[in-house]
């Protein structure tokens, strides 16, 4: 999941970066130096600009929960810094505050609250539905739904809850993230696999993942339509796989399963 933060960061790193007068702090951030950061940061958390002061405030709560090793009181200041963010506005901060306040609950906590993680996901979500927080969000919240929030429901409910959030999604990278979490809650289940390659052939269609998730999930879908029987889809799907990844080390194994399709 540190990828996925990473991301996070720097994405909203890009939105303030042009106008900020606290690019280095995140400079430092996306360079994983959360005490260089909170130096920036902490310099400016009374600013007279009461916009600077927020992102400060801001960064400042993001630092907290880079900073390694996480201790507990670190996690609460964070969590304190953000709600009172998350409380007082409708920006940029306002909405990545409550964006990591659903992060806390539901990993930074000694006790993870998964009802209030969704909460907050779901809030962020109703109410800034187009923001790069809300669509990164999404696939938190399927994560919430699957795994976390009620282990008494059936497994196929809980993926049928979290597919419907691929209504919200509004950018091929947060429809694609989506798709990747159902389908490998289909797997880690043991559901019957045919649901899982309809999403895994969204996510090559969507072509928004990195080249390695991209080649995992190329090789996915050719197995599953082979095991389907759609020998003419796995055939290009195997093809697609060897034309992007030439030095993979299945490439003996993917010729050997063409051989025996043809």
């Amino acid at each position: 999941m540190k990828t996925l933060r990473f991301i996070v960061v720097l994405g909203f790193a890009a939105v303030v970066a042009a106008g900020s007068e606290l690019t280095p702090g995140w400079q430092a951030l996306a360079n994983y130096r959360a005490e260089d950061a909170l130096k920036v940061f902490d310099g400016r958390l009374n600013d007279p600009n009461p916009a600077v002061a927020r992102e400060a405030q801001f960064g400042r709560a993001v630092a907290l929960l880079d900073r390694q090793p996480v201790s507990d009181s670190q996690v609460a200041e964070a969590r304190r810094m953000f709600a009172e963010l998350a409380g007082s506005g409708t920006d940029d901060f306002a909405q990545g505050a409550r964006f990591y306040l659903g992060r806390i609950a539901q990993h930074h906590q000694l006790q993870p609250d998964p009802a209030e993680a969704a909460r907050q996901y779901r809030q962020l979500i109703a109410e800034h539905g187009d923001s790069i927080w809300a669509q990164s969000a999404l696939s938190r919240l399927a994560l919430v739904l699957i795994y976390d929030l009620d282990p008494t429901v059936a497994p196929a409910v809980r993926i049928a809850g979290a597919e419907k959030l691929l209504a919200e999604a509004k950018t091929p990278s947060a429809e694609s993230e989506l798709h990747l979490v159902i389908a490998s809650a289909i797997f880690f289940y043991r559901l019957p696999d045919a649901p899982a390659l309809s999403h895994l052939l969204a996510v090559v269609q969507l072509g928004r993942v990195e080249w390695t998730v991209r080649s995992e999930v190329l090789m996915q879908v050719a197995e599953l339509s082979r095991l389907a029987g759609r020998k003419a889809d796995a055939l290009i799907y195997y093809q697609m796989f060897l034309n992007e990844n030439p030095l993979d080390p299945r490439e003996y194994i993917v010729h050997q399963r063409m051989k025996g399709l043809e």
